[in-house]
């Protein structure tokens, strides 16, 4: 971040002073004024527009209330090949090929409130409401690859609700950034993912004695889970810092799923009670965002998830779920807009560049202050 150097003028024992800028001040600039032998120190009022990339990609510590209702929206569309047979002269396959495909929409409400306790200290709550709705759907049934079969599924219900803490450790200077500490818990007071039946699906191909279709080539679940089932603590720390007019910003954070018993956890017909030790989460991320004017910024931001491996306990034997690891990685594109002092709109795309992230999402949110 640059110093801001006053341009004085001395008038009847007073100083005033003209702070060159862009029209945008670190939220950390201060106007220092000298008269006679005292010294005056005020606080220059960031902008709008940087207070909201503060809000969204750090922490504001506001003495006001902010609410913020948001929606987001998540496409995905997986596709996997099977294929039984083998291959001629490397070339030409002999045998059946089957095509699964999953699509799957996502839709979030939220409601994120923050409050400011100190210029130190801010407390967070988000209450989630969440919509899925995904197609299954398969091809190759009973060797034929001219056949479709397809179902969807969709469920509503309360998401997993999160408290945070934010802790300002270090403020920011011309030679440091700004530094925050997190901690927050999440509780599963979604709907969890354990022991939901599967069912198969009579329509389709080949046909029975009876002349009733019959297709057992396509398995879907009878719901879908709103939650993960699990309580879990999150910690991390956030830096920013301003370089007029840009500011960077980076983050890095770990979250820990705390082992759960459930009465049943297959998919399969009666109970299985078992435990679940889901894998832990590392994160980071990082940034830049431009403030354009007083009201309107942009920001460019990359952020990847390394999810370990999950694992179940039955009858005191403890098994690995294959394939329950994922690298999460996602480019975002993300703009705020002033309407005024108090409220603000947001938008965010994300597109997603590795295999286990939504194809994309979108992000439409609206910070007001109380």
């Amino acid at each position: 971040m640059e110093k801001l150097q006053p341009f004085c003028r001395q008038g009847k024992g007073r100083s005033i002073v003209l702070l060159a800028s862009l029209g945008v001040f670190s939220p950390l600039a201060m106007a220092q004024v000298s008269s006679d032998s005292e010294e005056v120190v005020r606080e220059a009022k960031p902008s709008q527009s940087v207070e909201n990339v503060f809000r969204e990609e750090h922490a504001l510590f506001s003495d006001r209330l902010t609410i913020e209702p948001g929606i987001n929206y998540s496409y995905s569309d997986r596709s996997q090949l099977a294929l039984r047979g083998f291959l001629a002269l490397d070339a030409i396959f002999l045998g059946q090929i089957n095509v699964d495909t999953v699509k799957s929409h996502i839709t979030t409400f939220d409601i994120n409130t923050r409050y400011g306790l100190t210029d130190r200290l801010e407390l967070g709550l988000n209450i989630p409401f969440v919509y899925r709705s995904t197609t299954y759907s398969s091809t190759g049934a009973d060797t034929s690859a001219t056949k479709l079969s397809e179902r969807s599924i969709d469920d509503a219900n309360l998401g997993d609700i999160s408290a945070s803490l934010s802790y300002r450790l270090l403020p920011e200077t011309p030679s440091r950034p700004d530094v925050v500490l997190n901690l927050g818990v999440r509780a599963p007071t979604g709907t969890d993912p354990y022991g939901i039946k599967t069912r198969t699906d009579v329509i389709g191909t080949a046909e029975d004695a009876n002349g009733e279709v019959k297709n057992t080539n396509l398995t879907v679940p009878t719901e879908l889970p709103t939650g993960n089932g699990v309580w879990a603590v999150t910690t991390g720390a956030s830096l920013l810092k301003t370089l007029d007019p840009a500011i960077v910003f980076a983050n890095l954070g770990y979250t820990y799923n705390i082992e759960e018993s459930f009465d049943d956890i297959s998919a399969s017909s009666g109970k299985s009670p078992g435990d679940v030790k889901l894998g832990d989460t590392i994160r980071a991320g990082f940034g830049t965002a431009f403030a354009l004017n007083e009201r309107l910024s942009l920001s460019l931001s990359y952020s990847h998830e390394y999810i370990m491996q999950s694992e179940t306990t039955q009858n005191g034997v403890t098994s690995d779920v294959i394939g329950s690891d994922a690298n999460v990685g996602v480019f975002s594109i993300g703009g705020t807009y002033a309407l005024n002092d108090s409220t603000s709109v947001v938008t965010s795309l994300g597109i997603g560049l590795t295999d286990d992230a939504s194809d994309v999402s979108l992000t439409f949110r609206m910070p007001f202050q109380l």
